[in-house]
């Protein structure tokens, strides 16, 4: 299994485009054959998205990102974020 825990940061004036962006992917990303868990979370403060993934690979995580809506939401972060995605790969105990 892979664990992940995606911090996104956008600019404060794309914050609701970049949640509304990525609400528009989760049922198409659940989907997915070999996603197990993709939940989207917000910080109280709304500044920061949380993406919790769980895929049973790293085949089907790289298929997420080659799917065309997980690359419309990696482009919209080019000119949309206030610093990069920190991704944190995570175990479970």
């Amino acid at each position: 299994m892979i664990n992940i825990v995606a911090k996104i940061t956008p600019k404060a004036a794309f914050f609701e485009d970049c949640k509304g962006r990525l609400q528009g992917i989760l049922n198409a990303t659940r989907a997915e054959q070999g996603c197990n868990r993709f939940e989207l979370f917000a910080s109280k403060e709304q500044r920061c998205l949380f993406l919790v993934e769980q895929f049973v690979s790293q085949a089907a995580l790289d298929a997420h990102y080659e799917q065309p809506y997980t690359k419309a939401v990696f482009a919209f972060y080019e000119n949309a974020l206030a610093q990069p995605v920190e991704v944190s790969k995570v175990e479970v105990y």
